[in-house]
């Protein structure tokens, strides 16, 4: 037995696909299935002792039913969590009854099939060999190599270690088949740094598809972040030349791909519309989401699947080149209503229609060693942590957002800061750019590096 049929079994397909038909018996134009299933398994510990073992389970099944109007076509959708039941056509039915009730939309459309899953498998059966007393080996052991890291960590208030192994299908009437499956490891730590009386929080994390987590490194991350926040001192207010760590930079880039979502475009709720061809960043920044991307060390490609969310295969989109806005992020939907080609973008849960996402974001990596970049700083800030991006104006780019980090004297990392504001225009900071460093790190499906702006205004506390 396949590794995916012990998630989704053939007599399951059987039935859905019964309930595709049963749908166009009823008249639908269209219809479609889209299950998941996935297990997760997790162990944590703390200040040494086991504070929780938990094992769950999550899915179900969406159906999705297009009628054909007179201006286009409306859409229902049904969801089930019970992927036991004797069949479906009854979930089917219901998604029709729903379909009566939308508005039309012209710019409705489905994939053809294509494609087929020739990239490295995404799963690993060791995963689902782990053992409970694994698990919690494993997280005494990320907790122990953090406080070995560093004799200041005072408490350690959970230290965790997660797996887990999954399965999805979408079934269409046109014959679009997209199985997939998958499993994941992920370790994290959240502890508290002391130094006398004053005491900072921190935490650190790792993932991959399968096990052989570097602990010792996640551990000595965590410890080093809260090292890095004892003893805080003040910013005076002023313009700085900025670095930003991977990590900030990761969320930064996501607020980007976040804006260039086709939808939110053609509804004007993004800076970038109406930009493509235009230069919105330094020529330094070229900003890649490839659905394709290989497995390399450093590189877990966790976001890497053969086929969108609606049956289109995956590929590599540059996003931005050069600092030039190239593309927007596409469903089916919104690449036919802007006249543009297919991004294969596609996202969805089992209980939503399809959206935009991204699966492998990140930057081109520059030339400049971290250090050479902190040189180039000169008397300037090193921001390790952001708070409040969600907070930044979709469609101005303005935002104000707290953040902290270590200033930079003379080239040399110096003390902690923190209560800055960290403030401006999204669009303004990305022009700022003037170096990119050599150091891309992966944060899950996203990865970052240090960025070099110049003349940014911090406000300090």
């Amino acid at each position: 037995m396949s590794a995916f049929s012990t998630f989704l079994p053939e007599s399951l397909e059987a039935r859905l696909q019964d309930g595709i038909q049963h749908a166009r018996s009823l008249g639908a134009e269209g219809a479609e299935a889209f299950v998941s299933l996935s297990r997760s398994r997790k162990a944590k510990v703390q200040n040494g002792a086991l504070e929780d073992l938990t094992v769950s389970k999550r899915g179900g099944l969406g159906v999705r039913v297009i009628r054909a109007g007179d201006q286009g076509f409306r859409t229902g959708l049904a969801t089930t969590t019970d992927l036991a039941a004797t069949d479906f056509r009854n979930l089917f039915a219901q998604a029709w009854e729903l379909s009566a009730l939308g508005d039309e939309d012209p710019w409705l459309r489905q994939a053809d099939p294509a494609g087929a899953d020739d990239l490295p498998s995404r799963f690993d059966a060791s995963v689902e060999a782990i053992t409970p007393e694994q698990r919690i080996a494993w997280a005494l052991e990320l907790e122990t190599q953090a406080r070995r890291a560093s004799t200041r960590v005072a408490a350690v208030r959970e230290s965790s270690w997660s797996d887990g192994t999954g399965a999805s299908l979408l079934l269409t009437q046109k014959g679009v088949r997209t199985p997939d499956v998958w499993s994941s490891c992920s370790a994290s730590i959240e502890l508290a740094v002391a130094e006398g009386d004053e005491r900072q929080a921190s935490w650190h994390w790792g993932v991959a598809r399968r096990p052989g987590l570097d602990l010792a490194a996640i551990g000595a991350e965590a410890a080093l972040k809260g090292e890095r926040k004892l003893n805080p001192q003040r910013l005076p207010a002023g313009r700085y030349s900025v670095v930003l760590h991977p990590e900030v930079a990761v969320d930064v880039l996501g607020i980007v791909a976040g804006m260039l979502d086709a939808e939110s475009v053609l509804k004007q709720r993004s800076l970038f519309a109406g930009k493509l061809g235009q230069s919105l960043a330094s020529p330094l920044l070229t900003l890649v989401d490839d659905g394709r991307l290989a497995e390399a060390p450093g590189c877990p490609a966790l976001g890497s699947e053969p086929w969108d969310a609606e049956g289109l295969p995956t590929r590599r989109n540059v996003l931005l080149e050069g600092g030039v806005l190239r593309t927007y992020l596409h469903t089916l939907k919104t690449a036919a209503e802007m006249g543009m080609a297919p991004t294969a973008s596609a996202g969805r849960g089992f209980g939503s229609q399809p959206s935009a996402t991204t699966f492998n974001l990140f930057p081109l990596p520059g030339t400049t060693e971290t250090g050479a970049l902190y040189r180039l700083a000169g008397n300037g800030v090193l921001i390790t942590e952001i708070m409040g991006l969600h907070t930044v104006d979709p469609v101005s780019g303005d935002l104000s957002v707290g953040a902290s980090g270590i200033r930079i004297r003379n080239g040399e990392l110096a003390e902690p800061v923190d209560k800055l504001t960290f403030a401006g225009n999204l669009c303004d900071f990305l022009t700022r750019i003037v170096a990119l460093g050599n150091d891309l790190r992966w944060y899950g499906s996203s990865a970052g590096l240090s960025i070099l702006l110049e003349d940014i205004a911090l406000g300090g506390a």
